[in-house]
């Protein structure tokens, strides 16, 4: 793989991505030394991921994130989390 394709694969900053590694849907924050910071949609602590680690979130995948933040909050507030 060429230089000019690895940077073609890095997402922009703001797109949401899946990290497959750790099965979790992020925003890119920031690409620096070759890692991308992402954070939970929905806010949270920011994690690193190599461009080569994540893809382009779907549909599903947003869903699927949207029904994890409800959840989540729900259990807070019922002080279950």
């Amino acid at each position: 793989m060429t230089a000019a394709e690895g940077a073609a694969r890095v997402p922009d900053v703001g797109a949401l991505v899946v990290d497959v590694r750790r099965d979790r849907i992020g925003e890119v924050m920031a690409f620096a030394g070759g890692r991308l910071a992402l954070r939970p949609p929905a806010g949270g602590r920011e994690w690193e991921a190599f461009p080569c680690d994540v893809r382009p979130a779907t549909a599903s995948d947003e869903l699927r994130g949207k029904a994890t933040e409800v959840n989540d909050r729900s259990r807070r507030e019922r002080g279950l989390a």
